[in-house]
């Protein structure tokens, strides 16, 4: 029963072939990613196990190479991406040999290294990134719905697993989580800080795409609303989506990302001298250090009683002592075999902190320090050409509607909030799609254009193409 996974697969091969991988990519590949849980997986023997979207984007990526791989360009950040993904597949075959590591080597190619390679290739290249934007936002408000529904009525299993359950033995569950009474919503995502961080990048791409005046303020042929508009009312349900999994490190990663666009958006609405610009930005960072200097004391001190003598006082303190402490307790482990690592869950566990909420130190004691590193190296590569295009380049007007300032908070936002849980799942392949997305716009250097252009532009782009002489 479990072959129904190979259903949207089927879909995006046919629309790849019949129209163009750009229209599978849109239209098939991000809702399945996005709507569908990723832990039911297809059994073949011999084989790796696909899940719904690494089935889904296998066709499309092989049309995208039968065609000549239309829109892509070479960077720096190809080889990260490609180095990322080398080492922690070699990672699992040095530890587990190649029988236990064949489905993670399938995961790194078909959910790391295709999302990367198509979201840079067939976005920005096509004159897609409105219409991308949306796709992300619009299957995310559906969600948000559900997520909704999730938090109020859950019981034992979510609407996906009882709607999917029995074409996978029975289904697939995990243990309701609370807090303050309510129910963590997790959605199709495999935890609810996941969720949480998911929702936040669809809502983040929601304003950039209100600012953008990217939608009917009015459905057509329904009534006037009387108060809202249709952006608005988008708005506010992802808001809900957003609260739904209870997850605060995604809250604080939302503020974040508000904080970010608005301050950019200013500094570049303020002046348009670099000079002025680099001067405000130098004082802020330094600004920023002390800053950080002085929370990292504080949350040292407030950490320093330990998890365990935490217990008695409140959540909040018992949560950020554990997740300090894993730093001690695994630190040494993960320098017993610093370049390659443990292999996935391979490392030896501390019986009271069995639980790593940290991707850069679970990434590290599973695939070793070159795969962190070259994580960080693409946030850090990312953040700075980003920040760099933001100075150097008109803003939008509003400068808020500009989508690098939009893009660089969605970076924050996810390396502020995988100290807090594991990447993994849907959450990492959706990372490696907005990095692909970021290399995509930066390569192009498409300038920011009215929603009324880009309208007008995607009725030539998107999947039509001519052959010139």
């Amino acid at each position: 029963m479990s072959i129904i996974i190979l259903i949207p697969a089927l879909i995006s091969a046919y629309i790849a072939f019949t129209h163009s991988p750009h229209r599978a990519f849109l239209n098939v590949f991000i809702p399945v990613l996005l709507f569908i849980p990723p832990y039911y997986v297809f059994r073949i023997q011999g084989l790796p196990d696909p899940n719904f979207y690494e089935a889904t984007i296998a066709p499309i990526a092989f049309v995208f190479f039968l065609r000549g791989m239309p829109g892509w360009r070479f960077s720096w950040t190809d080889v990260f991406v490609f180095v990322f993904a080398f080492s922690v597949s070699f990672s699992e075959y040095l530890n587990f040999g190649y029988k236990d590591a064949q489905n993670l080597m399938a995961n790194m190619v078909l959910s790391v290294f295709f999302p990367y390679l198509l979201a840079k290739s067939l976005v920005e290249p096509a004159g897609l990134r409105i219409e991308f934007a949306k796709r992300i936002v619009l299957v995310l408000l559906i969600v948000s719905v559900f997520l909704v529904y999730e938090n109020h009525f859950r019981t034992g299993y979510t609407l996906w697993q009882k709607a999917l359950g029995p074409f996978f033995g029975g289904g697939w569950s995990r243990a309701v989580r609370f807090r303050w009474g309510m129910v963590r919503a997790n959605g199709p995502f495999v935890h609810p800080i996941q969720a949480g961080i998911i929702m936040v990048i669809g809502f983040q791409l929601q304003l950039w795409l209100q600012s953008n005046n990217a939608w009917s303020s009015q459905i057509k042929g329904l009534p006037k609303l009387p108060v809202l508009t249709v952006p608005q009312i988008i708005t506010l349900v992802l808001v809900a989506g957003v609260f739904a999994p209870l997850s605060r490190a995604p809250w604080l990663g939302t503020i974040l990302g508000i904080i970010t666009v608005f301050f950019l958006a200013y500094l570049v609405g303020f002046t348009q001298k670099k000079a002025i610009r680099y001067f405000i930005i130098c004082g802020l960072l330094a600004g920023t250090v002390v800053l950080g200097l002085g929370i990292k004391t504080a949350v040292e001190e407030f950490a320093s009683v330990g998890s365990q003598e935490a217990k008695g006082q409140s959540d909040e303190r018992q949560t950020i002592a554990y997740r300090f402490e894993l730093y001690t307790t695994y630190g040494q482990i993960v320098m017993e075999r610093a370049m390659w690592g443990w292999g996935r869950l391979g490392w030896p566990k501390d019986k009271i902190q069995s639980s790593i909420d940290n991707a850069y130190l679970l990434l590290a004691l599973n695939h070793g320090l070159i795969a962190v590193a070259c994580l960080f190296a693409l946030f850090l590569s990312m953040g700075i050409r980003l920040f760099i295009h933001i100075i150097h380049h008109p803003a939008a007007q509003p400068p808020k509607a500009a989508l690098d300032i939009t893009l660089l908070s969605l970076l924050l936002i996810e390396i502020f909030c995988l100290a807090t849980v594991s990447l993994n799942s849907t959450n990492m392949t959706l990372l490696f799609v907005l990095f692909g997305w970021m290399d995509g716009y930066l390569l192009n250097r498409r300038p920011e254009i009215g929603i009324q252009q880009a309208v007008s532009n995607h009725k030539k782009l998107p999947f039509q193409f001519r052959r010139v002489m």
